[in-house]
């Protein structure tokens, strides 16, 4: 499994985690269906679903689907930034690893 790096910096508020959706699968099960994960690739890119990520020791596959978050701002920022109340928790803990976003403030050790 893949071990989290430490994070250090803070969020700039770019955006850019905001503007899709991550959904973590299980590839034995993604292979069981599809045959292959060449085949599923192909199947969920007619979707406009991606698979970015295989971890094949952890049996896991991260699916990214271009889906922006409703919260998310003209100008980039998060309508929850400043309600931890209501902000999910998810949105707390990410990013967990380094993106290919030049405009982010988080570091990654």
């Amino acid at each position: 499994m893949r071990k989290h790096p430490e994070r250090g910096g803070a969020c700039v508020q770019c955006g850019e985690c905001c503007k899709k959706v991550r959904i973590t699968s299980v590839t034995s099960h993604i292979i069981s269906n599809h045959g292959s994960l060449e085949e599923a690739k192909s199947y969920y890119a007619l979707r406009g679903i991606r698979i970015v990520e295989v971890v094949q020791a952890a049996d896991r596959v991260l699916l990214e689907i271009d889906i922006p978050c409703s919260q998310l701002m003209p100008d980039k920022s998060c309508g929850l930034h400043g309600t931890p109340d209501k902000k999910p928790l998810i949105c707390h803990k990410y990013p967990w690893f380094k993106d290919d976003v030049e405009s982010c403030g988080y570091t990654f050790e």
